[in-house]
């Protein structure tokens, strides 16, 4: 989500929107999204997961980073491959680290809702898809974004 867009909301939340209304706002951002990575993942079917930030409440560098490195311990520890990769919004204005894990769905929902997650993104036949995890729970539904390659941008190939 865009900085503009994290005050938009917090403008919103404060000016009497509905919590339905900036949760709308809300799902509409995470549709505004790119990955950077090094190189693409290795791997065909797999979920983007972070830590930082649960419930898109922003927290410190200090608590996101541990909270992120928790995470990649979890993972580490179940023996999930993982790649690390940054979501961005699109104009650089907003990013978290992220890892694409190769796990099923339904793992990665459990993961997600763990760590606090509104929702995950998931990689399957080439196609990006944004995945509500706690916000599903308020009527949202997983929502396609388009061919995966298209919201990837390997560094030093732009």
């Amino acid at each position: 989500m865009t900085e503009s867009s994290r005050q938009n909301l917090s403008h919103a939340m404060s000016s009497g929107a509905s919590d339905s209304q900036a949760r709308h706002h809300l799902w509409q951002n995470y549709q505004q999204i790119i990955f950077r990575a090094d190189q693409a993942p290795p791997f065909t079917t797999f979920a983007i997961l972070t830590a930082f930030n649960p419930e898109s409440i922003v927290l410190s560098c200090k608590e996101n980073h541990q909270r992120q490195a928790s995470l990649e311990a979890e993972l580490s520890a179940l023996g999930y491959a993982f790649q690390r990769l940054d979501c961005s919004a699109p104009d650089g204005s907003w990013h978290e680290p992220s890892l694409a894990v190769a796990m099923d769905i339904e793992r990665a929902c459990a993961v997600a809702a763990r760590w606090q997650q509104n929702a995950l993104y998931w990689v399957a036949q080439q196609q990006l898809t944004l995945v509500p995890v706690r916000l599903g729970k308020q009527g949202f539904s997983r929502s396609v974004l388009g061919a995966w390659q298209t919201f990837l941008h390997i560094q030093g190939s732009e």
